[in-house]
């Protein structure tokens, strides 16, 4: 009951950090591969860690606004 796990924005920024890094070397593959079914397959996982990555930075900006209502 009391043993909530709650993100916290700097967990949050590591997640972000590392799966932006993986979304600019699988962005790097998809252009430079001479093979159009690894540059679709590359695509789709770029834009599958992109939603994540966007996904994590909204989150970040929820604890923010949850925080500073707590405060006021």
């Amino acid at each position: 009951m009391g043993n909530e796990k709650v993100n916290t924005p700097a967990k949050l920024i590591i997640y972000c950090i590392l799966f932006g890094i993986i979304v600019i070397f699988d962005s790097v593959l998809v252009i430079g591969s001479p093979y159009v079914f690894i540059k679709v397959l590359n695509l789709i996982v770029v834009i599958i860690l992109s939603s994540i990555v966007g996904a994590f930075i909204r989150e970040i900006f929820i604890l923010n606004k949850k925080k500073k209502s707590h405060t006021t």
